[in-house]
């Protein structure tokens, strides 16, 4: 029972300070527009993939997100439309169901006191602090990632209700691919599991590969989309998945200090990692388990996506490190000072909440000025749709976040490509409009060249002090009879 009281209080203490630094607005990355307008399209009865976004295989954007996380955002876009605090707030519940069953997985190898431990470093850090104000899939997915593996771990196996958890294990794993194609490493790493352990394949393992895949058959009949949007993107490289191993090692050492870079700060990690690898290399002799089974995939899969993610792409592992960490502590505490033992995991707690505090300290806790917590995108948005037609194709940078506050068609640009290729490509899509800012720089100034090297191709429609919209008088010789491309509105 006292278990019970301290875990609780420990989550709603995150819960609190979580929901009390929620701000408004959100960052310009516009991944956040299509899983709400998918949500939109759910709650107004529109067919799923109806968002507007005219993808680009050259550009990071997929032509769809799976629905899972769409499912859940519904009902918060029927009650409270486009406002995305009470999204936000939907994060931080997700947030406290991972941080729970994460305590549920580990607290018989780590005690309750570690996994408190546990619980509070992860549950405070700087890189989920963040998350929580985007509107993603990610916290979803580690919830549906421990969950599995707590259900994977409880699973029974006798001659009666061995089928009953196997129904459910492969609804979870559904569950997981449906709000991140990545998840497709769950069903990949319970097969791993039963291969490393019984050199076979069990029956429960089968059961809950079929409940999974028919799951998923029923998905695309319904909503009519598969896996992934991905198809026909960048492939790739020895070069890009250098880079991504390259930048997911850098980030998740950030995660434990908050991405302070200090004397002490690297002092911290260093002592931090190194009870990672003791704890690693004495739990080793105690066998494999599913974490470790899908984590295999999982980080395969992320190191060869032609594009890097950042922190959010190595959340479902960043647990498993810092479970590594404290039984590397509790390990050694136990035997050189078993006394002191329940302290140990205190003091790692004080350390890591220095880097923490900094951190905080110099954050910003004021409202997001990007997307709609600027003024002037607000302004925008109105003008676009007082000035083109619903059926008239964008070409801006953030063009998913542009179509959901517009109700317009919009493209990204490849800002990588020639001036060349986007009148091209906007020729194809029947390009009427375009937009440039000085907001960010993500194109490098590309629109803003693109723009001054035709100056006698555009019409200046709108402009404030970050956006200006322009119509496409002409096309240049050659780009003036685009081939036909079908584009489907989004609601306006």
């Amino acid at each position: 029972m006292r278990e019970k009281i301290y875990i609780g209080a420990l989550l709603v203490a995150i819960g609190t300070f979580h929901t009390a630094t929620v701000r408004q607005g959100h960052l310009w990355a516009d991944d956040f527009a299509m899983y709400v307008h998918h949500a939109q399209n759910i709650v107004e009865g529109r067919f799923y993939t109806d968002t507007g976004y005219i993808f680009t295989s050259i550009v990071v954007g997929p032509k769809y997100y799976p629905p899972i996380f769409p499912i859940v955002l519904a009902p918060i876009y029927r009650v409270s439309g486009l406002n995305l605090i009470p999204m936000k707030l939907e994060q931080v519940v997700f947030l406290l169901l991972s941080l729970l069953a994460i305590y549920a997985y580990w607290r018989r190898d780590l005690g309750s006191g570690y996994t408190l431990a546990l619980v509070a470093i992860l549950g405070f850090a700087p890189a989920f602090w963040t998350a929580k104000d985007n509107v993603l899939s990610d916290i979803l997915f580690v919830f549906f990632f421990y969950l599995a593996a707590l259900l994977v771990r409880s699973s029974r196996h006798d001659s009666t209700g061995w089928w009953r958890w196997a129904v459910v294990v492969g609804f979870v794993i559904y569950l997981a691919i449906g709000t991140r194609t990545v998840g497709i490493a769950l069903a990949a790493g319970l097969v791993l599991y039963d291969v490393l352990r019984l050199r076979t394949v069990t029956r429960s393992t089968a059961v809950s590969i079929t409940v999974c895949g028919a799951c998923l058959a029923l998905q695309r009949y319904i909503t009519g989309i598969g896996l992934g949007g991905y198809s026909g993107t960048e492939h790739p490289t020895f070069h890009s998945i250098a880079s991504n191993v390259a930048t997911y090692t850098r980030v998740t050492a950030s995660f434990w200090v908050g991405s302070i870079r200090n004397l002490f700060a690297y002092a911290v990690l260093a002592l931090f990692l190194s009870l990672a690898i003791k704890g690693f290399l004495v739990r080793w002799n105690r066998g494999f388990t599913f974490v470790e089974a899908a984590l295999i995939p999982y980080l395969t899969v992320i190191a060869l996506f032609p594009f890097p993610g950042g922190v959010r792409m190595v959340f479902p592992a960043v647990p498993w490190i810092g479970y590594h960490a404290l039984y590397g502590l509790k390990s050694m505490a136990e035997k050189l000072a078993p006394r002191y033992s329940p302290g140990a995991a205190w003091a790692l707690i004080l350390l890591i909440a220095i880097p923490y505090g900094q951190f905080y300290r110099k954050g910003n806790f004021g409202p997001i000025r990007e997307t709609v917590g600027l003024p002037e995108f607000n302004q925008l948005c109105q003008a676009v749709r007082e000035n083109t037609g619903p059926q008239d194709p964008i070409i801006y940078v953030r063009a998913r976040a542009l179509s959901l506050y517009t109700g317009r068609p919009a493209s990204a640009p490849n800002y990588r490509g020639s001036h060349a290729e986007l009148w091209q490509w906007a020729g194809n899509i029947h390009a009427k409009y375009l937009l440039t800012t000085n907001a960010f720089n993500d194109d490098q100034g590309f629109l803003v060249s693109f723009v001054q090297s035709s100056a006698g191709s555009f019409d200046l429609v709108y402009e404030n002090a970050n956006f200006r919209l322009y119509r496409i008088r002409s096309f240049p010789a050659g780009f003036g009879r685009p081939t036909k491309l079908a584009i489907a509105a989004p609601p306006a």
